[in-house]
């Protein structure tokens, strides 16, 4: 669906190879990274490796290269539809559990992750953004980063805020730093949610030393979520 050789990374917990039984988190990068990015974002290896020698339920952490493209569909490339058609039966091939997965993502990846809950309501059990990247209006995002969005049209028919109510039912879990740039515009998204307390903005900047901050939490809810 992407229409190239896509790499990707599966981390394992300690204790854990290729072919284990555990359920799933795909890791969507951010922009300008990688699969291997994305499985380092956070530190999440080392989180998951304490909260399961205190008790936590194992999970795998697997991410696949995502391009520049905010992971959303465009005419050539279609990274988020890899994602639930070719990347999660390829992860159920090698013997993980993909009836129980997550999704967790940083910066375009945190955007990616809420697009994931939107497009694919049935999927996920718990939607993860890190410090996502959303913007105001097509004009922002263009201003930003000419080539996240094609058209203004693509951008509407991928604006998370417009689409806020339907985020109703979902587990979300949603962290900026009160420093993002991106912290407005999260702001705008929070408060047309049905629950806006999903939406976590603490001290920080939209940086690996914030994501380290808000992973440990994260790790436990995703513990959680997966374990039965």
């Amino acid at each position: 669906m992407r229409r190239r050789e896509v790499g990707f990374v599966i981390s394992y917990p300690p204790g854990y190879a290729d072919g284990a039984d555990l359920p799933v988190c795909l890791a969507l990068h951010g922009y300008g990274g990688d699969a291997r990015a994305a499985i380092g974002a956070g530190d999440y290896p080392q989180f998951i490796a304490g909260a399961v020698r205190d008790g936590a339920a194992p999970f795998a952490l697997a991410a696949p290269d995502g391009g520049n493209g905010y992971w959303h569909p465009h005419a050539s490339d279609d990274p988020l539809g890899m994602l639930v058609d070719e990347f999660l039966p390829m992860l159920a091939s090698r013997g993980l559990r993909t009836d129980r997965v997550a999704v967790a993502g940083w910066s375009m990846g945190g955007y990616g992750a809420l697009l994931c809950g939107l497009t694919y309501r049935e999927e996920f059990r718990l939607i993860v953004a890190t410090s996502p990247a959303i913007f105001h209006s097509y004009a922002d995002a263009h201003n930003v980063n000419p080539g996240a969005y094609d058209s203004s049209d693509e951008w509407a028919r991928y604006d998370v805020t417009a689409r806020a109510d339907r985020f109703a039912g979902l587990s979300v879990r949603i962290a900026i730093g009160a420093a993002d740039p991106f912290a407005p515009a999260v702001r705008a998204f929070r408060d047309r949610l049905p629950d806006p307390g999903v939406v976590r903005i603490a001290t920080g900047c939209h940086d690996h030393r914030f994501w380290t901050y808000a992973a440990p939490d994260q790790v436990r809810a995703i513990s959680s979520a997966l374990a039965t």
